[in-house]
């Protein structure tokens, strides 16, 4: 008993403490609900609205007029309009007279020009004929002279040849060839060996034959000797030597 007594003040003290914590914190919270009902937002219900500005009245449309219908009158058949033929006077004379002479002027000025182009052609043609004729001339002439010039060759070898003395060593395929040199009267002036045939003695007895000969018969034309004889080459080849 005297235990319980002891321990009654503190108990009955640690119960009113507790209560008075309970009750401060119970005012504690209904304090807060109140805050949180004065901070929370109410709902506001609204509605947006929208406001068309006013507009002016369109004026109604007007009926449309009924436009009558006017039917075209009928065409009127056209009626070609004849106009007098125009009389012709009657040409005069001296008219006449001018248009003839205006014609016969034109057909001589057309005869003058065919007579030209017939003359001009004809002078062509001859042209051209002489033309021909002298080059046919002139290729026979060409022939002439060279028929000629290889006559008087085949004189100058056939010469050369008789005067020559065949040497023991000659054999048949041997050739001298020179270069002989002669004055219009067909004396020998020169005579120089330009290719040998390999062998001494032949090549100095084809010399010898040459000079020995001492003139040729040549053409009596100048312009002919100046070209083929003047100066020319002579290839000495006898055919019927020994093997």
């Amino acid at each position: 008993m005297a235990t319980l007594r002891s321990y009654a003040l503190p108990l009955t003290g640690a119960v009113l403490l507790h209560g008075l914590v309970a009750f401060f914190f119970l005012q504690g919270f209904s304090s807060q609900d109140d805050i949180a009902q004065v901070i929370t937002p109410t709902v506001v219900n609204a509605k947006l609205m929208v406001v068309e500005a006013p507009s002016a009245k369109k004026p109604a449309p007007k009926p449309a007029r009924k436009t009558p219908s006017v039917t075209p009158p009928a065409a009127k058949p056209s009626v070609a309009k004849t106009r007098p033929p125009v009389e012709s006077k009657p040409q005069s004379k001296e008219t006449k007279l001018d248009l003839a002479e205006a014609e016969r002027q034109r057909k001589a000025l057309a005869d003058q020009q065919r007579r030209e182009r017939l003359a001009a052609l004809g002078e062509l043609a001859d042209d051209s004929l002489q033309r021909s004729l002298d080059a046919e001339a002139e290729q026979m002439l060409e022939g002439q002279n060279e028929q000629e010039v290889q006559s008087y060759q085949a004189s100058i070898y056939d010469l050369v040849r008789k005067n020559w003395s065949r040497p023991p060593s000659a054999r048949n395929g041997m050739q001298a060839r020179f270069v002989v040199e002669l004055i219009p009267t067909g004396e020998v002036l020169s005579v120089a060996l330009v290719d040998s045939s390999g062998n001494g003695s032949f090549d100095r007895s084809a010399e010898q034959a040459i000079r020995r000969a001492r003139r040729f018969d040549v053409p009596k034309d100048n312009e002919l000797f100046e070209a083929n004889f003047r100066r020319f080459y002579f290839l000495f080849r006898p055919e019927d030597l020994l093997r």
